[in-house]
This record gives C-alpha cells, structure tokens and sequence, in this order.
C-alpha cells in the first residue's frame, strides 16, 4: 500500500462514424429498381405459366402471323408459289413488254398495210432510220421502252398506294386476328396480295385486249378471204381474152411518184391483172440496203396479192397473153426499159410523156415498136379531162375563135427546185406538154402547120428562174410560169398558159376574134373544187396533182383498156388517146 498509486493518462475517446444513411441509401435504390424489375418479370413469366390456353393461342396466334406478315413482306404468293418480289414484279413486266411487242407487231400486218398501203404511209420519203412517224423504229423501241417502266411503276406499287389509301377503312377479318389489309377478297373465297391481284389485273386486260385483235384480225381475214373468193370467181367468169396483164416499170414510193398511183388505180380495175411491180432502185440492195418503211410495206402487200416484185425486167417470164408496160421511170431512162418490154412479149406500153428525151430516140422506139406490132400509148391525161373536152367541142362550133388554156399546178414557190430533180426535162416538155398535146390531136398543130408563135414575157404570165442541183452544184434554169400563142396556117389561134403554182383550178377559155370571152370552163368546178381542197388539207403527203388530176388518169386508162379490148365506144373521140406518134409531134413543137 505504500506504493504510490498508479495513475493513467485518460485518453480521448474516438467517435465511430454512422452507416445508417448509407444503408437507408442503397436500400431504397434496391427498393425502387431491382424490386419492380424482379416483380414484373415474376408477374410475366406467373402471366405466361398460369395464362389460359385461350389467350396464350391467340397470343402465339398473333406472334405467328406477324412473323409471317414479315416474312411475306419480301415475298409474292402467285398460285400457291412463293416467289421473290423483285423477281416477280420484273418478270411481270418482261411479260407485259411482250404482249405490248405483239400488239405492235400485229397492228402492222399484211391485211391492215393492204389499206395502207393503196392510200399511203406516213414519211414515205424518209428512210427507216430517219422516220419519226407512228410506226417508227425509234418511237416503237420508245413506246416499249415507256410500257415497261410504267407497267413496272403501277404493277410495283399501285398495291401500296391503295393500301395507304383505303387502309384505315378496310376492316379486319371477321373471328380472326390476323390483318387481312394486304389481301384482296377475290370471289368470295380467294384471297390474294394486293400487287399480285393489280398485277394479273394488269395482265388480263393486256390479254384481253391482244385476244380482242386478235380475233379482229381473224374476223378481217375472213371477210378478205370470202371477198377474195368472190373477186377470183367475177374474174373467172371473164374470158382470158377479156383480161389484161400489167407490168408497172419503176414503181417509185408510195404517194410521192407516178408509178405507184398507175399501180393503185390499175389494182381498181376488173378487168386488169397486175402481174408484177418492177422498181429497180428500192428492191436493189446494193443500191438501197435500207428502203423506206412504206415500201417495204407496200411490197409485202402485193407479194400477199400475188403480185411479182423484182427489181430488173429480166427476171420475169416472158408474156404468155395481152400485157400491158406501164413505164413509169425517169425520161432517160425509158427508152431502156421500152427495149426490155418489147424483148419479154408486151403486147402494148403505156409511156409516160415525154417518152424521151430527144425527137430521134422517140421516133426509133416508134419504128421498133412498128416493127414488132406493139401499139404504144401516151400518158397525156389532159386530153380526156371533162372540160378540155367541151372547150374543144364548144370552140368547133364557132368558125373564127381564140381558145386559150390555162393548166395550173399546186406547188409552193420553195418547193419548184424538188419539182426540177423529179422532172428533169423542164416544164414545157412536162407540165406545158399536156396542152401541146391536145393543140396536136384536136387543132392539127404541128411544126408545119405553125404560122406564128408569140410568147409573153410579160413577168404575170412567164417567168424564168435559175435552180441550184443539189446533187452536183450545177445551175439549172427552167420555167415557173409561161405563156404564148401560136398561130395556125388556117387561121386557127390558141394560147397556152402553165403555171406551177397557180393552184389546183385550171381552165379553158373561149374568145371571139376581138378578144371577148364567150364562155369559160373550169376543171375542177363547183363541189368538186371545195372536196378536193379538204382532201389535200386531209392527206398532205400525197402529191397535189393525183389527188386534182386522178379522175382524168383514171378516164385515161379505162380508154386505153378498152383500146386493147377492142370495145370503144361510140361517145369516145379516138383523138383522147394519144399515140406515140402524137408525141413524137409534141416533144417537136416543145
């Protein structure tokens, strides 16, 4: 005890930080998160364990055909076969360019360019390449080109457009869940995707309008067929003796050259048989690889009407009956032709005036032709022309008379350099020629019997101009208008006036000696006038004069068949047909 008693440093407690807002913390974290994420998946897998068997099948139900929506949604149903939908669609479309082709190519058939054939095709004078008309390469490769992109447009997606635009009205499927807005409810039983319904709607109506033309061509060939039938039993009934072969010389195109309308208006004829069409330019390939679609139309007619198309005389057989030469070609080139003719067999040659282009090589194809018995005519229409006609007559009926002849022309002053390179020989022996011709055979003028000649150079009644060849460059000088007046030995005075743009009346004027008009005659007068001028406002390729002049052409050759027939009539005047030797007194005096 007598130790000193212990003493200890008393030290400073340390106080012990509290975790009880840490705690509070992350429990109501916990509480807030984990707790309803762990409560809502037990409530979904208790929802899907003790769910009822109704709605867990409607639920899987739903599942699957959403599935299957999506599935479709790449996919086309065609007949119970899958297919992709790109594929499909363009397959379609491949299909649809097809029938639109054959369509095409329908629409230019041999029975339908019959028609078009004999009244002509558009841009006949441009090549295939250059045609830019309905029936045009490049507008046909177009058209196709167009059809499928817009078929493929419309068949792709008319489908969703109708969907967007009628899908908040279209109902679902009533007792299903599944979402009948893509379908099409098709006879009350079948059920098609939309695309796929427009698209074989599409289709059909390709089909049945291919169907339709189809069967229009057949109910066309038909009709051809028993009219045909008809025709070659009318000209059975005919004796051979009674019908008459025609061979057509240099055809040319259709609308634009004289041959080709010599072709029409014979075709029109009963009692003609067109044998064959020679053009010996456009059925040449070597000379024109490439000929103008309208005469590869025409060709493919007359080959359906059993008409030979060659491109040289010597192809064809030698004549076994009446045949018929129409020479129709450049005047150069005539006399040619005009020796081929008579070595294959003509019996007679209708020349387009002037035959020739000199006086000696007219008169030597004249002694030929004496010389093998083959009677040639001339294609001076005026001379048949109704009022030339009764000018004549009415001008014999008054001893002491000036008769004067104005024969115009249609053409456009910009277009007298292509009237130039078609009738190279100049206006007089063309255009002037036809009067001449009627001055030779109904008023005796010839170079003997002329006592005067007087021509006006007044510039209203003649007129010269210098043309440019725009194939070589050269300068050609020839007659818009000319007018002069010739006297006879006996007395008689006639004028002539001809004018390549004075419009489509041409006329005949009776004067007394002092110059009075005692009575005029038109052609074409009255109605005739007012009808002609809507069909060339109607048809504008076709050349004026076959549409002013094609009655007179057509009186023409009636005379001329019935020549060769031997059945003139007593109203005919001999006179109206004019014979070699007649032009041979024409190309004198022009």
């Amino acid at each position: 005890h007598d130790a000193a008693p212990l003493r200890y440093k008393m030290t400073p407690r340390r106080r012990r930080r509290s975790t009880q807002p840490r705690l509070s913390l992350l429990r109501n974290l916990f509480v807030s998160t984990v707790v309803p994420v762990l409560l809502l998946c037990q409530n979904i897998a208790f929802a899907k364990i003790f769910e009822s068997k109704k709605r867990k099948l409607a639920r899987l139900q739903a599942e699957l055909a959403k599935l299957e929506e999506e599935r479709l949604e790449g996919l086309v149903v065609f007949f119970g076969y899958e297919f992709d939908k790109l594929g499909f669609y363009t397959a379609t479309s491949i299909f649809l360019v097809l029938f639109v082709a054959s369509i095409v190519q329908l629409s230019r058939s041999r029975r339908k360019w019959k028609r078009l054939a004999i009244f002509g095709g558009e841009d006949s004078t441009k090549s295939t390449e250059d045609r830019t008309g309905w029936l045009s390469s490049k507008r046909n490769i177009s058209l196709l080109i167009a059809a499928s992109i817009f078929s493929y447009y419309v068949i792709f997606n008319l489908g969703r457009a109708t969907k967007s635009s009628i899908g908040d009205i279209r109902p679902r499927k009533r007792g299903s869940l599944v979402d009948t807005q893509m379908f099409v409810l098709v006879f009350g039983t079948y059920q098609l995707d939309e695309k796929t319904f427009y698209s074989l709607l599409v289709a059909s109506m390709v089909v049945l309008v291919a169907l339709g033309y189809n069967i229009g061509i057949i109910c066309r060939k038909l009709q051809e067929k028993r009219s045909k039938h008809k025709q070659i039993t009318k000209e059975n009934a005919l004796p051979k003796e009674d019908v008459i072969d025609v061979i057509v010389v240099d055809c040319g195109l259709p609308k634009k050259d004289i041959g080709w309308f010599h072709l029409m208006q014979f075709l029109d004829m009963s009692n003609i048989n067109v044998r064959a069409v020679v053009e010996p330019f456009y059925l040449d390939k070597g000379k024109c690889p490439q000929p103008p679609q309208s005469f590869v139309d025409l060709v493919s007619v007359l080959l359906d009407l059993n008409v030979e198309c060659v491109k040289s005389l010597g192809q064809l057989d030698p004549c076994q009956r009446k045949t018929l030469c129409v020479l129709a070609g450049r005047t150069d080139k005539n006399p040619q032709y005009f020796r081929e003719c008579i070595g294959l067999g003509a019996t007679h040659i209708y020349l387009e005036p002037p035959g020739s282009a000199s006086v000696g090589e007219l008169e030597k194809m004249s002694n030929v032709a004496n010389v093998r018995g083959v009677q040639v005519f001339m294609g001076y229409q005026r001379a048949c022309s109704p009022y030339i006609e009764k000018a004549v007559a009415f001008s014999k009926s008054i001893p002491k008379c000036h008769v004067f002849f104005c024969h115009n022309e249609n053409y456009f002053k910009e277009d007298l350099h292509r009237v130039l390179n078609r009738h190279p020989e100049g206006m007089i022996r063309s255009t002037a020629s036809q009067d001449l011709a009627v001055l030779v055979t109904q008023f005796g003028v010839t170079t003997d019997t002329v006592k005067a000649f007087k021509c006006n150079t007044n510039q209203l009644f003649s007129e010269k101009q210098i043309f440019c060849n725009r194939a070589n460059g050269d300068e050609v000088s020839d007659f818009s208008r000319v007018a002069f007046k010739i006297t006879t030995t006996t007395g008689r005075n006639v004028s002539v006036m001809a004018d390549r743009c004075g419009g489509i009346v041409s006329f005949a004027v009776v004067k007394s000696i002092a110059g009075k008009e005692i009575k005029k005659f038109l052609s074409p007068d009255g109605d005739s006038a007012s009808r002609i001028e809507d069909e060339l406002k109607r048809d504008t390729e076709m050349m004026h004069q076959f549409t002013i002049e094609g009655e007179d052409y057509m009186e023409l050759k009636r005379r001329v068949v019935d020549s060769i027939l031997g059945k003139e009539g007593d109203s005919m005047s001999p006179k109206s047909i004019i014979t070699i030797q007649d032009g041979i007194e024409v190309l004198r005096l022009s």
